[in-house]
């Protein structure tokens, strides 16, 4: 039987072998952005080929998420990140505390506008991704992507003063970690938003875009059922009084709580 001081011996060369491998995992310098440190390793920005393009001999490429496992040296992929025309480029990458014993990696990614759509874009076209710590990788949180969800600012094209009608509302970290301490965050992730209240005059619109809106409108005092939130955005379901069901878009803002 090995005596205390052995003991004691053995664990500190145990010790000293695995924290120094530990040390030893550096995450790579040459990167779209800087690596973020993450439990168990490092989450990693790279580049990779687009679909079929693999074999090309000057392959279009796009950014990734990979996770770098200090245990094992090995990298995984995580995600890749959209692509539009561009890669676009990540404009900031964190880990926050979503539930009391929950933290995730955000990911803000934005891609510039670069054909014509016919609508009054004012910025680059935003993407909120969310992962979750799952084993030994990470994994997509769909249901909190969703939530941020994706979008950009739209201004009035026949408002001389460019006036804003819609402005995605999570480009930064401050905005993501106000949205993640506020009761309408706690209500959604609590599921309990049922009913919410108008408080603005607020347009309803056919698809979570404000080049559908239709002539409809709802008043402050009126009641509508949401049945999901994204990106500032809320799909509601409205009863009129002689009970006609109308369910379509309205803004995030013009409703209490939300």
């Amino acid at each position: 039987m090995m005596d205390n001081r052995a003991i004691f011996f053995l664990g500190l060369l145990t010790f000293w072998i695995f924290g120094a491998q530990a040390l030893a995992c550096e995450a790579p310098k040459q990167t779209p952005y800087p690596s973020l440190a993450v439990d168990g390793g490092w989450a990693v920005f790279g580049e990779m080929p687009l679909p079929k393009q693999e074999k090309v001999s000057n392959p279009v490429m796009e950014l990734s998420l990979n996770f770098l496992d200090c245990s094992s040296g090995v990298s995984k992929l995580i995600s890749s990140l959209p692509y539009l025309t561009d890669p676009g480029q990540i404009q900031d990458a964190f880990i926050e505390g979503t539930k009391s014993d929950h933290n995730e990696l955000f990911v803000i990614h934005s891609v510039p506008i670069r054909s014509a759509t016919g609508m009054g874009y004012a910025s680059d076209y935003y993407n909120v991704l969310v992962f979750l710590k799952n084993g030994s990788g990470f994994s997509l949180d769909q249901r909190l992507t969703d939530y941020f969800g994706r979008g950009a600012d739209v201004i009035d094209p026949d408002d001389d003063a460019d006036r804003f009608i819609y402005s995605y509302p999570y480009k930064t970290k401050d905005s993501i970690v106000a949205k993640l301490k506020s009761k309408g965050y706690e209500r959604w992730a609590g599921g309990t938003m049922s009913e919410f209240a108008v408080i603005n005059k607020a347009t309803i619109y056919s698809t979570q875009s404000t080049g559908s809106a239709t002539k409809m409108y709802l008043v402050p005092g009126d009641k509508v059922d949401v049945e999901m939130i994204s990106a500032g955005w809320v799909l509601m379901r409205y009863m009129t009084a002689n009970k006609r069901e109308i369910k379509g878009w309205v803004m995030c803002s013009d409703l209490d709580g939300c």
